[in-house]
């Protein structure tokens, strides 16, 4: 990955880079800071292939160290801000880095204090290069269905994908690229500030996402392009309409999951931007994407990018694609279920496929509810309930009944000042669903508990 940001900063060394809260850095200050940092580690006594977890939130500080640990060769780590301590133990217990940087900014090296990260960003030395296939960082999966994995994403998969995603979106040297996602997790880190040096465009980051600020951030940073996941999008076309909607120069915003045809256009309209839809994980950069340029069915994934084979196996997605991951740290049995031997990735994700080539996501494989002999995914039935007018969001889980197999128990939230009984909602779901899929329980939530990236956490709501 040196070579990769080396290029871009000896490109356009004085073109701006990297922008927060009023404060710009070049790309020549990329380059300065980033060696001075990966050769201040290395002196330090850390090695290419050790760890370093990073506990920061989205921030200048955890790019600049992020791009450095890539150029002098160390893992970078990074872990949610958010966990809690014994989370937070756990993942240092498994992870086992040669050092770490907690969130007051103190680097620990064995256990011992060995400086700070102002003093790392203040330094400026050289350094030598690394292998591309090597391990660039260790990314913590979400963990929707249960307990986090570990993946391995090595520079090569971090290059793949940053120029992907700039080819995919039609970004160029003109465009700020923005983001108020987590750099624990690959959306912020291989899209959007990797897509940004990719183009030769600028980045803006926000330490985390406000709805109230959203649109004011836009105008404020001089953002083209955003990145946006989980209930983001609806939680946006939900707020009072107000002159900031349409007061920037917003011009593309890439998401997942679909909204529907409906909220889709929706959201396009009252906003003045173009919507992409598209499908990726830690394991996988690649998978799907709305093709530019033709039509597509708004409520699918898009189809298959940058190479990507796809095949379905009993309705779950298999891709095998160059930006694919490394294996699961320490972990060659979750590796192995993962990856088959001819290198197909199992998602663990169902979909359908139309007759033009187009992917819908269908749910969860571990999530299947079983009912009255029948299989039935959580996303067929939420998307019954989330076009019920009353309904902001639903989440559809298996819970054990009493005569055996599971009930469907749809947990949901609705939207502000709205209401609706369970018998109106349950013949809802009638005209749209088999009697075997139809809600027999009903819990009515503030709001559904979310993964730092904002999916559902379905495990909460089965174990609620």
């Amino acid at each position: 990955m040196r070579a990769f940001l080396d290029r871009a900063c000896a490109r356009r060394p004085e073109a701006p880079f990297l922008r927060f809260r009023g404060s710009t850095w070049s790309y020549a200050d990329l380059r300065a800071i980033t060696d001075g940092v990966a050769a201040e580690l290395l002196a330090l006594g850390f090695a290419p292939g050790d760890r370093l977890a990073m506990r920061l939130p989205t921030s200048p500080a955890h790019v600049f160290l992020w791009l450095a640990t890539a150029k002098a060769g160390i893992v970078s780590c990074p872990i949610a801000v958010d966990l809690a301590p014994p989370e937070v133990e756990a993942t240092l217990a498994h992870l086992d880095p040669r050092g770490s940087i907690d969130p007051s900014g103190t680097l620990t090296i064995g256990g011992t204090r060995a400086g700070t990260l102002d003093a790392l960003l203040a330094s400026r030395r050289t350094l030598a290069s690394v292998e591309p296939d090597g391990i660039a960082t260790i990314l913590t999966t979400s963990g929707t269905t249960g307990a986090p994995k570990a993946a391995m994403l090595s520079h090569r998969m971090a290059v793949l994908t940053g120029e992907g995603f700039t080819t995919w979106l039609g970004l160029g040297e003109g465009d700020r690229l923005f983001t108020c996602l987590p750099l624990s997790h690959v959306n912020a880190r291989f899209y959007s500030c990797l897509g940004a040096i990719a183009a030769g465009a600028s980045l803006a980051v926000e330490e985390r996402f406000s709805a109230s600020r959203f649109w004011a951030w836009m105008k404020e940073s001089g953002a083209t392009e955003v990145n946006v996941i989980g209930a983001m999008l609806r939680i946006l076309l939900e707020r009072e309409p107000s002159p900031e909607d349409r007061d920037h120069g917003l011009r593309l915003v890439y998401g997942a999951l679909a909204l529907g045809e409906r909220d889709h256009l929706a959201f396009e309209r009252r906003f003045g931007v173009k919507l992409v839809i598209g499908y990726g994980l830690t394991e996988s950069t690649f998978g799907f994407i709305h093709p530019q340029g033709r039509p597509c069915d708004l409520a699918s994934m898009g189809e298959p990018r940058g190479g990507t084979e796809v095949k379905l196996v009993d309705g779950e997605i298999w891709l095998r694609n160059p930006a694919t991951f490394s294996g699961y740290f320490r972990d060659d049995a979750a590796t192995r279920e993962a990856v088959t031997d001819e290198g197909w990735l199992k998602t663990g994700d169902l979909a359908t496929v139309d007759a033009r080539g187009a992917y819908t996501f269908a749910g969860r494989k571990k999530l299947v509810i079983r009912r009255r002999g029948e299989n039935l995914t959580p996303a067929e039935v939420e998307s019954v309930l989330e076009r019920h007018p009353a309904i902001l969001e639903a989440a559809v889980v298996g819970v054990p009944s009493p005569v055996g197999e599971d009930d469907v128990q749809a947990c949901i939230v609705f939207r502000p000042g709205l209401r609706a009984g369970e018998e109106e909602l349950a013949a809802h779901c009638a005209t749209h669903l088999a009697p075997f899929k139809v809600p027999t329980r009903w819990r009515v939530m503030d709001a559904l508990p979310r993964t730092p990236t904002q999916r559902i956490a379905y495990h909460l709501l089965r174990g609620s």
